[in-house]
């Protein structure tokens, strides 16, 4: 279901501050949280002159909080009040917490959710109650609701030097595939990625040719085999159950950065083989 304006929504949960067209609703009326993430930052003192240095390169994760009014039937809102802290009980792994600003497409902000706050006020009689929803995102990244996907075929041979020895050295870079597919971020600030290599295919290799990074693996996939990548976590999981990260052989890691900076063009090879690299992603924001 599309959210309109102003609208929120916790993982498929009550939407809050909607058009009201009968009871009951949440009314929101303060967002805190959704502006610039605080700075991870540590200042020092400049020793035997003025000034001093201030370190402040990383976010840290965001407090947020969404608080209003719940309106209820008078007598019995219980149960709502019941379903609202259900929505923002806790939970293991971050959760979805769309919302649509006016005026651009919805967005998603991972969150733990840290419960409802509201009080036993005399107003609760005419079926009003303030109210405090609370989560915790430990990622600041905004992004859009919208997944995008870049699929590339595999490009051919990519393997550093020849297949042949010489009697000399000789040092002419990276045979790369012939062909890529460039990926569009679309946000204000680099973006991680799922990227997901299906066999078969031996040895694969993904270069992100715009910025000279490689991840190589040494590894061999069977037809249908899966090596999944997140950018983010840095982790490598063959068969969507293994760990595999000692396959990588050149962990240099990056982010897809935002467009403003140019697009990021992706070349996907190997020793052999015909598989495919699927990457996922979403447009960020701070």
């Amino acid at each position: 279901m599309a959210l309109t304006d102003f609208t929120f929504q916790l993982n498929s949960g009550p939407i809050l501050n909607d058009d009201a067209v009968g009871l009951p609703f949440v009314d929101l009326d303060t967002i805190v949280g959704l502006d610039s993430a605080p700075y991870r930052e540590t200042i020092r003192d400049h020793e035997g002159v003025d000034g001093g240095f201030i370190d402040a390169e990383f976010e840290r994760g965001r407090e947020i909080s969404l608080e209003g009014f719940a309106y209820g039937i008078v007598g019995g809102d219980e149960d709502y009040l019941d379903d609202l802290k259900a929505n923002f009980a806790p939970v293991t792994s971050p959760i979805p917490l769309v919302f649509k600003p006016p005026g651009v497409a919805e967005r998603v902000i991972y969150v733990k959710p840290r419960g409802v706050r509201y009080d036993w006020e005399s107003v609760r009689r005419t079926g009003k109650t303030p109210i405090q929803f609370l989560a915790y995102a430990e990622d600041p990244r905004i992004y859009d609701n919208s997944l995008q996907n870049v699929l590339i075929n595999f490009g051919g041979l990519a393997t550093t030097g020849f297949a042949f020895s010489f009697g000399f050295n000789l040092s002419f870079g990276v045979t790369v595939p012939p062909a890529g597919a460039n990926v569009f971020n679309n946000g204000n600030r680099r973006t991680p990625a799922i990227m997901t290599i299906t066999g078969p295919v031996t040895n694969p290799r993904i270069i992100n040719q715009s910025e000279s990074k490689t991840l190589e693996f040494i590894v061999t996939l069977g037809v249908g085999e899966t090596l999944t990548i997140d950018l983010a976590n840095h982790t490598v999981i063959l068969n969507g159950v293994t760990n595999a990260r000692n396959t990588l052989q050149a962990p240099d890691w990056w982010l897809f950065r935002p467009t403003s900076e140019g697009h990021t063009m992706i070349l996907f090879g190997g020793q052999t083989g015909s598989g495919t690299l699927s990457i996922d992603f979403r447009n960020a924001w701070r």
